[in-house]
């Protein structure tokens, strides 16, 4: 299916996306001007300032972005055939090799939970960023309990929330870890260790799910 093309206007709001994403990436939120990115796209700062009226809108379309990103990648794991407790490991496992392989991302997501400490609207945009994730672990949580696979010790919200915390910190060792320091075939282990811990869950078919490598530089945007 062909896809379909995009508004000249969207066009060009999501290359400003884009590339401010890669300038933060590399500089930092403080020290990217609309001006950097309009240099880099050949355009007027003021057809910057159009789409984004303020760098804390567009740094939100940046957080909005990569976290699309992230769901894309992490539920292309997911087959049709797969039972929760499965569904789950690949879960925790596709966001921490997200982390590991797209370096062009993983740096903001530091820099909003660094910014977060210090300005209210980075607050809100983090807290909602963890409140997703811990609601995307709790479609596999309870769809576990119903499919007879888990046996929860807590509350599938509470399970959820110590799930969220344990992998949100292993995606920040990840982005923050020496490129080829961490083995994706351990990391697979460690989180089939810890998904039965918490569940209970023994997987039937224990196949590996590691994706293939990825270019550490990150993705590319067309």
């Amino acid at each position: 299916m062909a896809r379909a093309v995009l508004p000249k206007g969207e066009r060009t709001r999501q290359r400003i996306i884009q590339t401010a994403l890669r300038l933060v990436s590399k500089h930092g939120f403080s020290e990217t001007s609309f001006q950097m990115i309009a240099d880099r796209l050949a355009l007027s700062q003021s057809a910057v300032l159009y789409h984004f009226g303020s760098k804390n809108a567009l740094f939100e379309e940046i957080i909005k972005a990569i976290v699309q990103h992230n769901h894309e990648t992490v539920s292309a794991l997911i087959q049709m055939t797969d039972d929760a407790g499965q569904r789950l490991v690949k879960h925790c496992l596709g966001n921490v090799l997200w982390a590991l392989r797209y370096r062009a991302d993983g740096p903001v997501l530091i820099l909003l939970y660094s910014l977060s400490c210090f300005d209210g609207k980075f607050t809100a945009l983090f807290t909602q960023m963890m409140q997703r994730g811990r609601e995307r672990l709790m479609v596999h949580l309870l769809a576990g309990r119903r499919e007879g696979l888990f046996r929860l010790k807590v509350e599938p919200a509470m399970a959820a929330e110590i799930l969220q915390d344990a992998l949100f910190g292993a995606m920040l060792y990840a982005i923050s870890a020496p490129e080829g320091s961490v083995d994706p075939g351990r990391l697979e282990g460690k989180w089939r260790r810890v998904v039965a811990a918490h569940t209970g869950w023994a997987d039937p078919r224990p196949v590996p799910v590691v994706l293939p490598p990825t270019p550490a530089s990150g993705r590319v945007s067309g």
